[in-house]
């Protein structure tokens, strides 16, 4: 009867994310949840530097990870996909910050491929630590116009994981028109 019980829970603990919603678990973390992005500064692979101003009017996703993550290669497909999915929007963007340095992050895309977005290494895990309080990974954000309103921290690595985060950013998108 325990067993069974316990099956249960574990059952419907899983089903309920077939509504598209992540547990708070996996929502603690990284700088707190309506808190602005500020005094950011960061250069891409390409040298392309990215700064706090270009967050305005935009919903930008930031996806933190580093080479040898295992949970931020099993995303890499549905981040991809959902990146495909607003390619043509101009008011949403799509970064990536990792504490990876940029010699190790060219060697890993000559052997998987880039992720369509643009990368930019962080000056390793403290700092990414101590500016983005990012302690986990892979960790995802959705920034509209400069404040973070949301924080994940889990690989987005299920059809239905991305189908929800597609729909938030679309629900952001609304909001901020």
């Amino acid at each position: 009867m325990k067993l069974t019980l316990t099956t249960l829970c574990l059952f419907l603990s899983f089903c309920s994310f077939g509504q598209r919603e992540f547990p708070d678990d996996f929502r603690k973390g990284g700088i707190e949840v309506n808190s602005q992005l500020t005094d950011l500064s960061l250069y891409s692979l390409d040298s392309v530097q990215f700064n706090s101003s270009d967050l305005k009017n935009k919903v930008t996703v930031i996806n933190y990870w580093f080479v040898g993550c295992g949970g931020c290669r099993q995303e890499e497909e549905f981040m991809k996909e959902i990146t495909e999915y607003f390619r043509e929007e101009e008011k949403v963007q799509f970064i990536s910050i990792t504490p990876s340095t940029s010699e190790e992050v060219k060697e890993y895309f000559q052997k998987h491929g880039d992720f369509g977005f643009p990368v930019y290494p962080a000056g390793g895990f403290k700092q990414v630590k101590k500016t983005f309080s990012v302690k986990t990974f892979p960790h995802t954000q959705i920034v509209v116009d400069g404040t973070i309103v949301e924080n994940l921290q889990i690989p987005i690595a299920r059809a239905e994981w991305k189908d929800w985060l597609i729909d938030e950013i679309k629900e952001e998108l609304v909001k901020l028109e």
